[in-house]
């Protein structure tokens, strides 16, 4: 007998999707791309949230309606799912989970507490984590029903605050197009990564409440909007904000400082208290959902010879170790990577919404195949290093310039996939 979909289940699996998504960095964000569109804000904010929020959201249905992401990669090759996950995994232990406690200490805590100790501070974050962390059934139930209300409350005071008395009129754009700068920003944010690396637990957690099959498929729909509405709303009056100081400030001013500027402007020092409260359990939730993706991870590809229950001490361990060490030079080093792994994720993604029309496994291994070519050849710009012949072949790949050089080498890749792969399989035979 199916199980009737509860409304609570939707709405706290809903949030919890969302604070997995935002992190601090998408705190930060919105108010430049808004301070750069000015009096052009609506066509910024569709940007923004086109690609900020409709794209990863997109990216958690189609994997919800795939069934899974080693589905789609297997049309690829049996063994590419675990390099590419395994890949997003490992930088996440170096970069991405370690930057959480640096941002929601450096941003969050020290804002409010200026002398709090840095390295203890990380080692009670990482602890907290991990307390949330050790269950994975319950992980992001936990979140969704605990941190993220009262993270999402603040935040949403905030912004509300914001819209309804504007703290500044928006003056002529620092840009020519906003749209395409604010959909550029919210593309660069890599949160496609984050449903490719989330989505076994997002889907674990839905099965966790009594749900498979379709009803699975529309427990992820309802949470997916839930999330997408909630980001939609918080990364829209953020962007209105800054637009609201672009008479007064030009593009020249740091993320963190235009940020803490309107918050200020918007609520005075207690509205300074809820940011610093919210970058803390913004940081916070994000860690938690990755330790558990990545220990839930090791744990199916190593068949249970390294156990979540273990994995998810080593984690934030690894975690805390690289954070107190440095985290820009690990950050400068790896950093790279993860613009190499998201046109690959987005491929995939694309591949997955015509799984059911592509004739063949050609277009996949093609489209994929040919993305990370050309992933591989844009690293070492990513890294600064120019290389005066690869610059040029780049730069003739259109859309390049606009940080969509990878569309072209796709739709190329597919298509002489499609061609040959049939061919190259009766040879096999």
């Amino acid at each position: 007998m199916k199980k009737n979909i509860k409304a609570t289940d939707v709405l706290f699996i809903g949030l919890a999707f969302f604070a997995t998504y935002f992190g601090a960095g998408n705190l930060i964000f919105p108010p430049m791309l808004g301070l750069k569109s000015g009096s052009n804000w609506a066509a910024g904010m569709i940007g923004m949230l086109a690609s900020g929020v409709g794209l990863p959201i997109l990216a958690i249905l189609i994997l919800g309606k795939c069934g899974s992401v080693q589905k789609i990669s297997e049309h690829v090759h049996k063994k590419f799912y675990t390099v590419f996950i395994g890949m997003i995994m490992l930088l996440c232990c170096c970069v991405s989970i370690p930057r959480t406690a640096a941002v929601g200490i450096e941003m969050g805590l020290q804002g409010v507490w200026g002398g709090a100790p840095y390295l203890v501070s990380v080692i009670i974050y990482f602890l907290i984590a991990f307390f949330f962390a050790k269950d994975r059934g319950s992980a992001l139930d936990k979140v969704g029903k605990i941190l993220t209300p009262v993270m999402t409350v603040i935040l949403l005071i905030l912004v509300i605050k914001g819209a309804v008395s504007p703290i500044g009129t928006p003056a002529e754009p620092a840009v020519d197009n906003a749209f395409l700068n604010s959909f550029l920003g919210g593309y660069s944010t890599g949160d496609v990564l984050v449903s490719f690396l989330m989505a076994t637990v997002f889907f674990s957690t839905i099965r966790n409440k009594g749900y498979e099959g379709e009803q699975l498929k529309k427990v992820n729909l309802g949470a997916g909007l839930v999330a997408a509405a909630c980001l939609a709303i918080i990364y829209g009056g953020l962007l209105f904000m800054g637009a609201c100081v672009s008479g007064e400030f030009s593009s020249d001013i740091g993320n963190a400082e235009l940020l803490l500027t309107v918050i200020r402007r918007s609520g005075g020092q207690i509205a300074i208290y809820g940011l610093c409260l919210s970058v803390i359990l913004a940081c916070l939730t994000t860690a938690i959902g990755q330790i558990t993706a990545v220990a839930d991870f090791f744990e199916t590809e190593t068949h249970g010879k390294l156990p979540y229950k273990i994995l998810v001490i080593i984690v934030p361990i690894v975690t805390t170790v690289v954070a107190s060490f440095g985290l820009d030079t690990i950050v400068s080093l790896t950093s790279p990577w993860f613009s190499f792994t998201y046109p690959i994720a987005l491929v995939l993604m694309l591949l997955g919404i015509f799984e059911k029309f592509i004739p063949n496994d050609g277009g996949f291994k093609g489209a994929t195949y040919f993305t990370v070519v050309y992933a591989f050849l844009d690293l070492p710009a990513e890294y600064g290093v120019h290389i005066g012949v690869l610059d040029k072949l780049l730069g003739l790949i259109p859309l390049y310039n606009y940080g969509f050089g990878w569309v072209v080498p796709a739709v190329a890749g597919f298509i002489i996939g499609l061609v040959v792969y049939p061919q190259l399989s009766k040879k096999a035979q």
